[in-house]
């Protein structure tokens, strides 16, 4: 089969036989979940050249969308062995490197709640990608709240609740980069995220202070139409350890209601535990990998 293996530009009508393959308990996988509606979304914002059915004796085996871009390009795909994966990989690989561009994609050993085949996720295809040039970056954890949810906790004395005003922006901005390691908010602009915080709902930004006015912690959460998410939780460094980050979380999950509620965990977070402790079950878990060589 290897042999007659082909590429050619997608068509729709490559839809439904995409979807079915991606369905299939025992299909090679990589990048993010693939649907048809996410496919024609797809192939209508990017050129057919950067889009590739894999092909033998007239029956689709694997898909790949490669998708560039001025920072991090990223790349998608299903196949239906290892032999079809190596064909896309290398396509996707070869290009970037004619475009003088990296790639980045990433692979799950959880989504959407439900374990994937480790014999498919956790050797094979890391070892396909290994050996194409690419090395881990990061790893995640999504995790949803799966318990009831729990009763706000008091601050401790010397910090209270305040709300957003521009006369906090200093301090926060403080904590905010106090807060999150270099590499998290790189290539940021400080306007930018300043501006990011002062359009935040009064709803989603909860900030504590001290009673001399530094802000101690904040958390962050936004409310997309599937749920609600949490999307930062910081407390500065000077005043750790005193119940401001369970405080901060259980103010976000309040402030949520009764949506379906998840946050991101990178994989060296030591509060992955107060999470668990809330509530919260990992969801998806997922390891990004970047082309470093070719």
């Amino acid at each position: 089969m290897t042999a007659r293996l082909s590429l050619r530009p997608a068509r729709q009508e490559d839809l439904a036989a995409i979807e079915s393959l991606a369905a299939e308990t025992g299909c090679i996988r990589w990048g993010w979940r693939l649907t048809a509606k996410l496919l024609a979304a797809r192939w209508q914002r990017h050129s057919p050249t950067l889009i590739r059915v894999a092909e033998a004796t007239g029956v689709v085996q694997g898909y790949c969308d490669y998708q560039p871009s001025p920072t991090l390009p990223t790349f998608h795909g299903v196949a239906s062995n290892l032999d079809v994966a190596r064909t896309l990989i290398d396509w996707a690989c070869e290009d970037a490197v004619c475009r003088g561009t990296t790639l980045q994609t990433s692979l799950f050993a959880k989504e959407a709640g439900q374990t994937l085949r480790p014999d498919v996720v956790d050797r094979p295809v890391y070892r396909l990608l290994g050996g194409t040039g690419f090395r881990p970056s990061s790893r995640t954890t999504t995790v949803r709240l799966a318990a009831e949810t729990p009763e706000p906790k008091a601050l401790p004395r010397g910090y209270r609740w305040a709300h957003f005003n521009e006369t906090v922006l200093p301090a926060l901005l403080a904590t905010y980069y106090a807060a999150w390691p270099k590499d998290y908010y790189a290539g940021d602009d400080t306007a930018d995220i300043a501006d990011s915080l002062r359009q935040a709902h009064s709803d989603d930004l909860h900030l504590v202070v001290t009673d001399n006015g530094d802000v101690a912690g904040y958390v962050l959460t936004s409310r997309p139409p599937e749920g609600g998410v949490i999307d930062e939780v910081a407390v500065h460094p000077a005043h750790r350890r005193k119940g401001l980050g369970e405080a901060l979380t259980l103010a976000a999950i309040g402030s949520l209601g009764d949506r379906t509620i998840t946050l991101v965990v990178m994989d060296d977070n030591p509060v992955r535990s107060l999470y668990e402790r809330l509530g919260f079950a990992v969801w998806e878990e997922r390891v990004d990998l970047v082309l470093v060589r070719r």
